[in-house]
Order: C-alpha cells, then sequence, then structure tokens
C-alpha cells in the first residue's frame, strides 16, 4: 500500500509542482511549507535534494506572521535533513538549532528527533565521536517519546553507524537489529537502509560474503523505489570489496555506476568518494601514474567541501605506492596535475580507458603490497575487527593522550582536524603524531588505523 502511495505521489509530482508554484505567487508561506513537508518523503529517496532546497528556502524567507511555529519547526527539520544530504553543514546546524528551539517552545515534539539526528549525523562525518554518541541518544528518547516509528528506527540506525566508526561492533549490531524491528511494519526504504548498514558492518568484519548480500538485498529496494542515491552508495560499497578480492572488472563496473550516479545528481562527497575507490583501483591494477592523479583529483574535491587537507588514510596509501614505483617526485607532480583537474573532467578520467601499462616490480620499502589481500582490506575498510566494547586490550606503548590521537588518526581526520578535536596546535598535533608512528614502528597513518582497530586504543 505504502509503495501504492508513493509510486502515485510520484506520478502526480507536476501536479505538487503547480501547487507549490501557485503557494509561492500568493505568497502563502503556511501552505507552501505544509507542502514541502509533504513531499520530504518523494524528495529524499530520489535524490531531488537541489529541488527541495529550492522550494524550502523561497517559502522560508517569506514573511512568517502566518506560518505557524509547529510548521516552520517542521519545515526546518526538512530542511536540516536534506543539508546533510548536500554536505552543508553550517546551513544543517543552523535549520537544526532552530527547528529544536520552535518545537519545542511550541510544544510539537515531532521534528524534535529528526532535527537531533541529523546533528548527531554531522558530528559523526566530522570525527567528533562523543558529540554524536550524546546527540543520538537524545534522539532516541525523542523519538520514543513522541512515538515516531520512523524516527526511532532511523536514530537506532544512526546510532548503530556511529556504533562501526567506534569499532563497537557488538552494540552496532543489536542497534540494527532493533532498527530493523521497528520499521518492518513502516516502509520498504527504512528497511533498505537498515539492510545497507548491515552490509557495511559485515564489510567491517571482513564477511564479504555477507556484506554483497546485504547491499544486493537492499539495492533491490532502492530499485524499486528509483532511490538513486542510495543505490550509488550500494555500488560503491559492493564495488570496494571487489577490489579487495581482486575482481577488479566487477569492481570497475559498481564503481562506475556508483560515480555516474552521484554525478549527475551532484553528490559531491559520492565523487570524492568515487575518485578515491578508482585511484585505489588503479593501485590494485598496478597502474600507479592513473592512482595519483585520481588521488590528486579527489583530495582537491574533498578539500573543497571542508574536509581539512582532503588526504586521509586512503588517499596517503594510494600515495604510498605510487611513491614507491614512480618516486617521490614523480607520483608529486602527478598528484598536482590530478589536483587542477575539474571535478568532471576527473569523473570523465576515472569512467575512461586505462592509459598507463602496470608497473611491474618488487614493492619498494615500506611501499604497500598491492597485492595483498590484507593490505587491500585494510585500505578499503573490510578486515575484519575485534569488537571489545571500547576497552583497551593489552599493554602498548602508547601514552593515554596518545591512545586518543590514535582513535581519530583511525576515523581519517588530518593533523589540523586533531588539533581542533583536542584542542592543541597543528604542531603539536603532528609531533604526537610522528611519536606514535615511531613508538609503533609504522610508516604510515593506515598501519595506525589498521592497528587501531585489532588493539581498540580508546583511552
Amino acid at each position: 500500500m505504502r509503495r501504492e502511495i508513493f509510486r502515485r505521489g510520484i506520478a502526480e509530482y507536476g501536479n505538487f509542482r503547480i501547487a507549490l508554484a501557485t503557494s509561492l505567487a500568493h505568497g502563502d508561506a503556511d501552505e507552501g511549507l505544509r507542502l514541502c513537508i509533504g513531499l520530504r518523503n518523494m524528495w529524499l529517496p530520489h535524490g531531488d535534494a537541489r529541488e527541495a532546497v529550492t522550494w524550502l528556502d523561497r517559502f522560508l524567507v517569506l514573511p512568517g506572521g502566518e506560518v505557524s511555529p509547529s510548521v516552520r519547526g517542521r519545515a526546518l527539520a526538512v530542511r536540516a535533513e536534506i543539508a546533510f544530504d548536500l554536505q552543508d553543514y553550517d546551513t544543517l546546524v543552523r535549520c537544526a538549532t532552530e527547528s529544536l528551539e520552535l518545537s519545542r517552545a511550541s510544544g510539537d515534539d515531532f521534528p524534535v528527533p529528526t532535527a537531533l539526528r541529523v546533528i548527531s549525523q554531522a558530528a559523526a562525518r566530522a570525527g567528533r565521536t562523543g558529540e554524536a554518541v550524546a546527540y543520538i541518544e537524545e534522539a532516541i528518547a525523542a523519538a520514543e517519546a513522541a512515538g515516531n516509528d520512523w524516527e526511532a528506527g532511523l536514530t537506532q540506525a544512526t546510532k548503530a553507524a556511529i556504533a562501526v566508526r567506534q569499532g563497537k561492533l557488538k552494540s552496532a549490531q543489536r542497534a540494527y537489529e532493533t532498527a530493523l524491528d521497528v520499521l518492518t511494519d513502516n516502509n520498504r526504504w527504512g528497511i533498505a537502509q537498515v539492510e545497507y548498514g548491515m552490509g557495511t558492518l559485515a564489510r567491517t568484519r571482513g564477511d564479504a560474503e555477507m556484506a554483497v548480500r546485504y547491499y544486493a538485498d537492499a539495492m533491490e529496494i532502492f530499485r524499486e523505489l528509483d532511490a538513486w542515491p542510495e543505490i550509488a552508495r550500494c555500488q560503491a560499497g559492493i564495488g570496494w570489496i571487489a577490489v579487495t578480492s581482486g575482481d577488479y572488472d566487477q569492481a570497475h563496473e559498481s564503481l562506475a555506476e556508483a560515480l555516474r550516479l552521484n554525478q549527475v545528481g551532484g553528490q559531491r562527497l559520492g565523487i570524492a568518494r568515487g575518485l578515491e575507490a578508482f585511484a585505489a583501483l588503479a593501485a590494485a591494477r598496478q597502474q600507479p601514474q592513473r592512482a595519483a592523479r585520481l588521488a590528486g583529483a579527489a583530495c582537491q574535491l574533498r578539500e573543497s567541501l571542508g574536509h581539512g587537507t582532503g588526504i586521509g588514510p586512503r588517499i596517503e596509501e594510494v600515495l604510498e605506492f605510487a611513491r614507491g614505483r614512480l618516486g617521490a617526485s614523480a607520483a608529486a607532480a602527478l598528484f598536482a596535475e590530478g589536483r587542477e583537474t575539474a571535478a568532471e573532467d576527473a569523473v570523465g578520467f576515472a569512467l575512461g580507458p586505462d592509459q598507463d601499462q602496470p608497473v611491474p616490480g618488487p614493492a619498494a620499502a615500506g611501499e604497500p603490497a598491492w597485492t595483498d589481500p590484507s593490505r587491500l582490506a585494510a585500505l578499503t575498510g573490510s578486515g575484519p575487527r575485534q569488537d571489545t566494547g571500547g576497552a583497551h586490550r593489552g599493554p602498548t606503548p602508547l601514552t593515554p593522550r596518545e591512545h586518543e590521537i590514535v582513535m581519530l588518526i583511525a576515523q581519517g581526520l588530518s593533523n589540523r582536524e586533531i588539533a581542533d578535536e583536542l584542542v592543541i596546535s597543528p604542531a603539536t598535533a603532528a609531533r604526537h603524531v610522528a611519536n606514535i608512528l615511531a613508538k609503533l614502528g609504522f610508516s604510515s597513518r593506515t598501519q595506525v588505523a589498521s592497528w587501531a582497530t585489532r588493539h581498540d586504543a580508546s583511552s
């Protein structure tokens, strides 16, 4: 029944646009915002984020004397949720905060868990895990208090995703199972979201077969709903697993569909991740020139999104490979060339034919062995992790502060981001990182991240 209603809504979308335009022409902000709230469940699955933003922003700036606080609070929660999809975190925080203030003042608790959830998701994406946990626990309680089953399921799924980031895999499993129980009688889009999350959990555990099964099941539902942003995420997950297993043709096929879908929808973070994946695939195929160029393009796009230097563990590992094959100067020149490439051209290069031949030869000292499945698994995040519930296991040479920094490195934070998180100078953060590498006998941050997942180095 819900699927039929959804499809009927899609068929009538042209009429909804006319209604929105009519409301805007009459300056009827209340009616326009009510329509936007109602269209949320069509806009989000279809990836119509930019159209949604256009309509919402037009109505939100109209004189609001006739708009009830409840309607405005709900509309702002929707706007914050869409801002997350567009990686517009300043707008997300502003709209979610205003939504919380209005909703609580008006006694309308329904949008409160949505606002809290998206703030939590933004904090998690920025690596502020403690803040993310606090907000999602508050969101779960708010969803239960409001009797909002939809958000009760989504908040549990978000809690699970954060637990995966923390390496607390048993906790993640329990939260995903709770989310699935809540959403089973709600709608299939929510179920598919949980199945995607469980695929990522299985991939983190090193169970590639189960991960692919979950991704495929989720993608089947997403295809029924034409939910292309989610299809892209599933294909990317399958593509990374194929890189790890050495099935490079499957990897290219899945990663290419994900990248095309993200390009069509203007999902810049998805494009950046796709370019990273193609860089890793090129490295796995022993194509250092191609890998270095794609790594540069991915890095530049991440920086444009406000992600620090853009050089996370995956990019660092690709560059380590390229330096070992080409030498530091040649790898740096190709990386710089990639950074100067426009995103659209970089996507075309990634999807185009391979132009550089594999560079054979033994790995240089300290270079990752790209044919070694364990190294590929560490890079792609698909290796098994030990769930210790956050307890530190066994003696290590690191100080408590260094353990804290290890966990931030494992979350992909740069030295500057670590400095911001811990309120220290970038130079101090860099010195701590250098000490950690020296004490553990490692040469890259990726090795530190892999060590963290094995030892659960939380202090």
